[in-house]
């Protein structure tokens, strides 16, 4: 498991940092590494109000062919 600190990611990283994120929640094994990583998801909306909710993205990612 990697924390990382969240600045403002720049607009050029920002959507490599949110599928990174992403995909890190989807193989995540652990109830402990996912919610470490919808705290990280939430402290990026926190930082990033104007941009879609992450911690949507992470909850939408594990629906499936159902959403």
């Amino acid at each position: 498991m990697s924390l990382r600190l969240i600045s403002r990611p720049s607009t050029k990283n920002d959507a490599s940092y949110r599928a990174d994120l992403i995909t890190r929640y989807v193989r995540a094994d652990d109830w402990a590494e996912e919610l470490n990583l919808l705290a990280e998801a939430t402290r990026y909306d926190k930082a990033n109000p104007g941009a879609p909710s992450l911690v949507d993205e992470l909850h939408g990612a594990r629906l499936g062919d159902v959403a």
